[in-house]
């Protein structure tokens, strides 16, 4: 199915979204075609859960800065705009997500539903942030920092599996599964409630200054 874009299968419920566009950075276009992708997604009715993966050696390697940096103030605005409501989106997505994290011979599966999910202990921020310790995908299922790993010929269909048994026999419905999720992260929701046109610039500054 993979096209060279983003594209979306739907395998019985459950929908893949293919991200296929080499190492899958975000810019303003990349975003507003995953934003479209997502909409064909919730425009099946009867599809109960989503897995998004990459296509090749990347699922996404971050933020297209070489880019980012040297665009205008007010497309840096835009992007970092767009950014966070394209992760508030995800995060609060009508149905069941779970990240297929292609790209390494072990590969990471990272769901989203309405269950709490631990976050990584400060030992592993440690170890990832300062440290800048390569964690193998049977060391990120053990330490909790994802959901399982598994070998990449596999990976979609235990993405699927994994999907499938977030939503049971029964399903979700959609407006209650985002009411859900709006709560068990309402945290997060708020703080992106509260971010600001200076907050923006902030980060515009930070990430110019790293250059």
């Amino acid at each position: 199915m993979p096209s060279g874009g983003i594209s979306v299968e739907v395998r019985d419920n459950v929908a893949i979204v293919y991200m296929d566009r080499g190492e899958n950075r975000l810019n303003l276009k990349f975003m507003a075609d995953l934003n479209s992708a997502f909409d064909k997604v919730l425009s099946y009715p009867d599809v109960q859960a989503m897995v998004t993966t990459g296509v090749g050696k990347f699922y996404s390697n971050g933020i297209q800065l070489t880019w980012l940096l040297p665009a205008a103030l007010d497309v840096q605005l835009e992007f970092w705009h767009k950014f966070s409501e394209l992760q508030m989106r995800i995060l609060t997505f009508p149905i069941p997500t779970v990240a297929a994290i292609n790209g390494e011979k072990i590969c990471h599966l990272l769901v989203n539903n309405t269950r709490w999910r631990k976050l990584p202990s400060v030992d592993v921020e440690r170890d990832v942030l300062l440290f800048g310790k390569r964690l193998s995908g049977e060391e990120c299922a053990r330490r909790a920092v994802v959901d399982a790993a598994c070998e990449q010929d596999v990976l979609l269909d235990e993405a699927v599996r994994m999907a499938r048994d977030c939503v049971g026999t029964a399903g979700f419905d959609r407006p209650m599964q985002r009411t859900m999720k709006e709560d068990v992260y309402r945290d997060v929701v708020e703080a992106y409630a509260r971010v600001t046109l200076t907050d923006y610039v902030q980060t515009i500054r930070r990430n110019s200054a790293k250059l």
